[in-house]
């Protein structure tokens, strides 16, 4: 893709957090290469207009002492003058930090290291982009630099389609059906998923048997297998064996941390009952003519209790379905794994007791 941009003589651009002026006794000599976003306010990045294409998008801000700052903060961006954005995602959800910390992650579109994050992604515009970053807490959101790389293009004759992403947060229950990743309308394709999982079950139960398999210690919940349905043929829906088996993964993600450009899991512990997981479709992307919908089961036939946190990158002709209403900030914050804390500990104690505790526990 990017190598025929040249032959079009496209023009490589670069919009930039710096601002240099007469010194007004902020920044360094009037000199201030960061921007501040104050409590519930929304500070837009840049405004492209005419056609391009959004090839590099880096951030980076400080995250120490900034409780859940990658949570509270929301990416929007908006294409072809279009009201509702195409994407609205948590600022460290977009990039694909875990659960709300950023963690070394390196792929083809999404980068994780050296304190900064960066997307690859290929963002076309044919006349407009907007990009804005949202305050969704009662704290500032201080020193956030950034940098969008893009080329200038020629007018279209035809409106290429253009980059989306969805964020989705749902409470798998056991016995509920399929939690949704994502319901879209119109024409494009699947580009990838990075979904965090969160064990709420109790595991450690009768039968005893079930606790190692299918139960997996809390990391049951990848038993559950992907349906993704395209324009609407339910009776010949792409069925996956299990969440691992689709981010081209197995056997609860052994090895783990680890990345490669097209998938990985960068985060897998069964202490506290977490995975987070990617995959984009580099060489397979699927393509849709009216619709998608991908969902993914909580555990075998959907018996485990579990919080997934997704996001969906796709691209697709406008228009597109309106987006679910994005949570609160205060309910994107990563549920805390009690449940998984305690059956552990219980587990520890039957060293002590010589299993007493487990076995009282388990008959309940």
């Amino acid at each position: 893709m990017r190598s025929t941009l040249l032959k079009h003589q496209s023009r490589f651009r670069l919009v930039t957090s710096l601002k240099q002026g007469p010194s007004d006794g902020t920044g360094f000599d009037g000199v201030r290469k960061h921007v501040d976003i104050a409590p519930r306010m929304t500070t837009r990045l840049c405004r492209l207009k005419g056609a391009g294409r959004i090839v590099r998008f880096w951030v980076t801000l400080p995250v120490v002492g900034r409780d859940f700052v990658l949570k509270r903060a929301v990416l929007r961006m908006y294409w072809d003058g279009e009201v509702k954005p195409s994407v609205e995602v948590p600022l460290g959800d977009f990039f694909g930090a875990p659960f709300g910390k950023p963690t070394w992650l390196v792929s083809e579109y999404l980068v994780l290291a050296g304190g900064a994050y960066l997307c690859r992604f290929d963002m076309p515009f044919n006349t407009q982009a907007i990009i804005e970053i949202a305050n969704d807490s009662d704290m500032a959101v201080r020193d956030l630099f950034f940098q969008v790389g893009y080329y200038e293009e020629p007018a279209r004759t035809e409106s290429e389609p253009t980059f989306h992403a969805q964020y989705r947060l749902e409470n798998g229950t056991a016995n509920d059906g399929p939690v949704l990743l994502l319901k879209a309308l119109g024409r494009g394709w699947l580009a990838g998923i990075k979904v965090d999982v969160q064990n709420r079950s109790w595991w450690l139960k009768r039968p005893l048997a079930e606790i190692i398999l299918p139960r997996g210690f809390g990391l049951g919940l990848l038993e559950g297998w992907e349906t993704i349905i395209v324009d609407g043929d339910h009776r010949d829906p792409l069925l996956g064996t299990g969440a691992e088996d689709y981010f081209s993964s197995g056997f609860y993600f052994k090895g783990a941390p680890f990345c490669t450009p097209s998938h990985g899991c960068t985060m897998r512990s069964f202490l506290l009952g977490r995975v987070s997981a990617y995959r984009f479709h580099l060489d397979d992307p699927i393509p849709f003519d009216e619709s998608i919908s991908f969902t993914l089961d909580h555990g075998l036939k959907n018996r485990m209790h579990g919080s997934y946190s997704s996001v969906v990158y796709w691209y697709q002709q406008e228009p597109h379905a309106q987006f679910p209403d994005l949570p609160p900030a205060m309910r994107r914050l990563p549920h805390w794994p009690w449940t998984q804390l305690v059956q552990w500990l219980v587990c520890a104690m039957m060293f002590i007791t010589g299993g007493g505790v487990v076995i009282y526990f388990a008959s309940r």
